[in-house]
């Protein structure tokens, strides 16, 4: 098997293959268009034994083809039985002829098939075009757009100053944003983060006194963008000592503020190892207090003071309060919820 490579200075393109071996490995096959929905080499009909193919640019296999106006494109009578017969308009580059043309092709109850030879001739479909048995015209109806587009390869810039959102473009921003533009604005795809969640220290406080959990106290926060600005966040702590008993709810930190005035629910469980009941509640933002942290950890209570998850009745968390919190006790809150 032969080895080659071009161009250098001694192996420089001199043949078509050459030519279109090199070029199609930069664009991949297709019609030059700012959307899907614009006219570039579209076909259309108006009743005619014609149908019309618009101005526009195209790429097929290296080679470059451009139409500087209408043109009008012959359609075959149907005079073959009495089924409606399925043709295609193609772009098609023969090196034969030297030229890429548009082409009318005939099928019968089915569509033709695609001519795509390496090095040879090679076609992309433009349109479908139905024409009804005996029928020399063709409706608008009768017309199928199925143009293949050009790619845009992804671009990458800073946040701050995007270029315009041309439709189908993706951009990068700041190396990890995914943004898609749909022809007005950039809208959000997804991010490339590392795999698994990230950490972050929570601070919890009652009131105005950050809370001392004990030395070597397990404090955990996780956190993971799911979509957009949803993060999922896990919170866990056990201490290893006893905190003093404060009046205030104990509070704690999120990772990122919340939008916004949404107060964002999510679930707790306290496991205790000191011979007291264990307890599911909900914890809740309240952005009217602060949007960066959470503000009540909150359980149910029977009218002992007891924990009853029956009853209505609620009270805020707090160091001694409706359990002594203490070492070897367990405080886990997650949930998922939207970030400003």
């Amino acid at each position: 098997m032969a080895q080659s490579s071009f161009p250098f200075g001694s192996s420089q393109i001199t043949t078509e293959d050459q030519w279109s071996s090199y070029f199609r490995m930069a664009q991949v096959d297709g019609v030059f268009a700012t959307s899907e929905n614009g006219t570039d080499l579209k076909v259309t009909a108006s009743n005619a034994s014609t149908v019309a193919l618009a101005a526009g640019e195209a790429w097929v296999q290296g080679t470059y083809y451009s139409n500087s106006a209408s043109l009008n494109v012959s359609v075959p009578t149907n005079s073959g039985g009495g089924s409606a017969r399925n043709d295609l308009i193609v772009l098609r580059r023969d090196p034969s002829a030297d030229a890429t043309t548009v082409q009318y092709k005939t099928g019968g109850t089915s569509f033709p098939s695609l001519t795509q030879t390496l090095n040879g001739t090679w076609e992309i479909p433009l349109a479908r075009v139905t024409v009804a048995a005996g029928a020399s015209v063709v409706p608008p109806s009768g017309v199928t757009d199925v143009r293949w587009f050009v790619g845009r390869p992804a671009v990458f810039g800073s946040s701050a100053y995007r270029r315009p959102p041309v439709r189908g473009q993706i951009h990068i921003d700041n190396g990890t944003d995914l943004f898609v533009a749909d022809g007005t604005s950039w809208n959000y795809l997804g991010t490339a983060e590392p795999p698994g969640a990230n950490s972050y220290t929570p601070v919890w406080n009652a009131g105005a006194t950050i809370i001392n959990w004990g030395t070597g106290s397990q404090n955990i926060g996780r956190y993971k963008r799911i979509s957009g600005n949803l993060f999922w966040v896990k919170i866990q702590i056990i201490p290893t000592g006893n905190p003093t008993a404060y009046d205030d709810p104990i509070q704690v930190t999120l990772p990122f503020p919340v939008q916004g005035a949404t107060r964002e629910l999510f679930h707790v469980n306290m496991t205790s190892s000191n011979g007291e009941k264990s307890a599911i509640g909900e914890a809740m933002v309240f952005p009217s207090e602060s949007t960066s942290k959470i503000a009540r950890i909150r359980f149910p209570l029977a009218d002992g003071g007891t924990f009853d998850v029956s009853h209505p009745e609620v009270a805020n968390w707090k160091t001694n309060y409706p359990v002594n919190f203490r070492t070897g006790d367990c405080m886990t809150i997650s949930g998922v919820y939207e970030i400003a």
